[in-house]
């Protein structure tokens, strides 16, 4: 395999690709590359160490391929990967046009209270309250001003922006 200048390359057990100086150096055994690891050192690798790294794209048409086939992506057919290529694109399309998860909410977050009274509880609009559980439609909060007998506050989910708010 040949690498060109700056390119950037996986280099075997680093996490962090590494950048191609130069390269191929003849040397006895292997072929070696001068490269820029991803801490600034610079090194010769043997060509064997390094790998090309992957778009997105070829990354998810491999994994398909590998999956649906048992056999390595380098060894299919032109026509083949094209097809496994036009998939992967369609996947990623559709994933790029999902709207980002809204992090669910956790305890120790804060909420911000909207309106007096939010589902029942004897809390004003601007109370700052710390969750302390949450459950698939509801959460509990602590009771800054010690009005409930129980110490805590029940509150929808569902009325997030509208009774409560994330600070």
């Amino acid at each position: 395999m040949t690498f060109a200048a700056e390119q950037k390359v996986k280099y075997k057990g680093m996490v962090m690709p590494a950048t191609i100086i130069s390269g191929p150096h003849q040397s006895t055994g292997a072929d070696r590359y001068l490269i820029r690891k991803a801490d600034g050192n610079v090194s010769l690798a043997p060509v064997g160490m390094l790998t090309a790294l992957l778009s997105r794209r070829e990354t998810v048409a491999r994994i398909m391929y590998s999956r649906a086939n048992s056999r390595a992506w380098e060894s299919t057919s032109e026509p083949v990967r094209r097809s496994y290529l036009r998939t992967a694109d369609e996947i990623l399309t559709a994933l790029d046009e999902l709207p980002d998860d809204a992090v669910p909410l956790a305890a120790g977050d804060m909420v911000r209270i909207l309106r007096n009274g939010q589902d029942g509880a004897r809390v004003t609009k601007g109370d700052v309250l710390t969750v302390r559980s949450v459950e698939s439609t509801s959460f509990t909060t602590n009771d800054i001003r010690g009005l409930s007998l129980l110490g805590k506050w029940v509150f929808q989910l569902a009325a997030e922006g509208v009774g409560w708010e994330r600070v």
